[in-house]
């Protein structure tokens, strides 16, 4: 099991309530990041690119709140360290592609900051279930 279900309802109603603002938030996000693409500056394509900044903070501020409200530790380390990772291999990503782009003369294709917070939350995804397989609760 990746992470095990609270048994208290009021909690999981407020996991599932976070879920959904989660998967509204990215899919809000990606919406975004489509309309402002390969247009001319207009006043409402820097309306939508901020929008599209803040519908991803709010997805990590509500994951984040998430993580915090876990009442079993040993699942809250572990899912605190696979958004570490996440965000340092997407960091590392972000830092050598940009510097291979910089000093490429345009021989490397040029990778969107819209597609930063998309590799975030797909890394994460992967090191959560990587590292959820590799510990097992003490629980279980």
């Amino acid at each position: 099991m990746l992470c095990c279900q609270p048994n208290n309802p009021a909690d999981r109603k407020f996991i599932r309530r976070g879920q959904i603002i989660t998967s509204v938030c990215l899919i809000a996000y990606l919406v975004c990041a489509q309309i402002i693409r390969d247009k001319p500056v207009t006043p409402t394509r820097i309306v939508f690119a901020a929008l599209a900044g803040a519908f991803f903070f709010a997805l990590l501020v509500n994951s984040g709140t998430l993580v915090l409200r876990r009442f079993d530790e040993f699942q809250r380390i572990l899912l605190t360290r696979s958004f570490v990772w996440a965000t340092v291999i997407t960091m590392g990503f972000a830092t050598v592609w940009g510097m291979a782009e910089l000093f490429s003369h345009d021989t490397i294709p040029q990778v969107s900051l819209i597609w930063l917070p998309i590799i975030l939350v797909c890394i994460t995804a992967a090191a959560k279930v990587f590292i959820f397989r590799q510990h097992k609760s003490p629980a279980e």
